[in-house]
């Protein structure tokens, strides 16, 4: 049985440090014409916690503040996207459907 528990924090362990990793070198640029967007807004035990998604024709983004990188503006990167408009979108991360991850936009011209 300890083997089992062993085996399990291994895992465990393994993908709380792989997945940082290998979602942050995921970068990429894509041209994308933006097709809608919304608010998401997570309430959990009092807390909230929002993200903004961008609806293109080349994917789904998140547009969301990252400590890691240093980007605390997603609200005004949000507000300046407009529906029918046609961006270059540079992303970091992957979709990711079983854990509702998106590519999260760092920048866009």
């Amino acid at each position: 049985m300890k083997k089992l528990y062993f085996i399990a924090f291994a895992v465990l362990i393994a993908f709380v440090c792989v997945y940082p990793v290998t979602y942050y070198s995921q970068w990429d640029t894509q041209t994308a014409t933006v097709t809608g967007k919304e608010r998401i807004t997570k309430v959990s035990d009092g807390n909230d916690n929002s993200y903004y998604l961008v609806y293109t024709d080349k994917g789904t983004f998140k547009v969301k503040d990252s400590l890691i990188l240093f980007r605390f503006n997603s609200s005004d990167l949000y507000g300046s996207i407009k529906a029918d408009s046609t961006y270059t979108f540079r992303t970091v991360g992957f979709r990711a459907g079983f854990l509702s991850e998106y590519p999260n936009v760092v920048t866009i011209n």
